[in-house]
């Protein structure tokens, strides 16, 4: 914020003290306001260091007073910190958004990652606020501020495992800043974020491991949108144009369901699936089987033979990774039905055998 400084005259004792004139009023009228208008923060974006201080203090509070009232699972004292617009909007989602927040929030620390305060010459204006241009996981903020003035707050609570974005959208009302929008959502999966699971997708695809790459994206994709419809990475389109090529060709080169005539119970895999190990990705692989999955020994057997034909079949499963997970199904399995199966854990290091 910019400041003038007139700085001080001094006057001896015996001199005149001139008449105010229309014309010399007018001066005195005019700098008057000049000054008053040089104390205004223009509009434009500040960020980070360059935000007024009094301002980030009160969007320092309000934002540890979310992260508590997350934490807590109070929803009745964070909806009196929304807008009437955003309290408006709300419906039974609500609930659940505060359940899974104050499941995997914790209680550490906030971490401020970005801080955007954003002065608008109207109100309703279409916002785009960009973390940078040259970096791959620079990324862009878009949202419509209906205040004049508006806040937003890039945070990442300390928490063991997977890193999680908690992302405050503030507008500037009669009686205060409130909250506009609230996101919360995964950043990073098995400490690799979207950015990261795409770029080594890359390289698993460079060497014909099409599987591995494809269920990395499946990762990425899961991972890329930690702020909702309002985040998109810098590199979002050339994510996207990947996963639609890695598809086609994983369609093609592996369809879905196929039947395995080389084992005489001809075991029929559907599904291909990232399982994960602490920080490593391994693959899950589903089948139907015409064994009773009670009839474990039988069952055992059959996966064994599956196992050395997917370690063929599907090049690259087993690099860099303690294991294979499978699960047997006697049956498809639906949509939001629970079906029975049996799992099997294949270690790939045979001193583990």
């Amino acid at each position: 914020m910019r400041y003038v400084h007139l700085g001080f005259y001094f006057r001896p004792l015996n001199a005149r003290i001139p008449m105010f004139t229309p014309s010399r009023f007018f001066i005195v009228a005019l700098l008057a306001f000049l000054t008053v208008s040089c104390k205004e923060t223009p509009s434009g974006t500040y960020r980070n260091e360059n935000i007024d201080s009094d301002v980030l203090s009160e969007i320092r509070a309000l934002d540890a007073e979310v992260h508590k009232h997350l934490s807590d699972g109070n929803a009745e004292a964070l909806k009196r910190m929304m807008s009437d617009e955003l309290k408006a909007s709300l419906d039974e989602g609500i609930e659940a958004f505060i359940e899974r927040a104050q499941r995997t929030i914790g209680e550490g620390a906030l971490v401020t990652l970005d801080q955007y305060h954003r002065i608008s010459s109207t109100q309703n204006e279409i916002v785009a606020l960009i973390s940078g241009t040259e970096k791959d996981d620079d990324y862009i903020l878009q949202y419509q501020a209906i205040n004049e003035q508006s806040f937003v707050s890039v945070l990442s609570p300390k928490r063991e495992g997977d890193a999680y974005l908690l992302t405050t959208f503030y507008g500037l009302f009669d009686d205060g800043w409130k909250l506009n929008i609230i996101q919360y959502d995964r950043y990073t999966i098995s400490g690799f974020s979207a950015i990261q699971l795409f770029r080594k997708a890359e390289e698993e695809y460079a060497h014909g491991h099409v599987v591995n790459a494809f269920n990395r994206m499946i990762l990425s994709q899961s991972c890329s949108q930690p702020a909702g419809e309002f985040w998109q990475f810098r590199i979002q389109s050339d994510m996207d144009a990947f996963n639609q090529k890695l598809m086609e060709e994983a369609k093609k080169t592996y369809p879905m369901p196929v039947t395995i005539d080389a084992l005489p119970t001809e075991p029929t895999i559907f599904q291909i699936t990232p399982q994960r190990v602490d920080d490593q990705i391994c693959a899950m692989i589903k089948y139907v089987t015409q064994i009773n999955i009670k009839d474990t020994l039988a069952l055992a057997a059959e996966n064994k033979a599956l196992h050395a034909l997917c370690l063929e079949n599907y090049p690259g499963v087993d690099e860099d990774v303690p294991f294979l997970f499978y699960r047997a199904f006697n049956e498809m399995p639906t949509q939001d039905v629970s079906t029975p199966y049996f799992g099997f854990v294949r270690p790939l290091d045979e001193r583990m055998l």
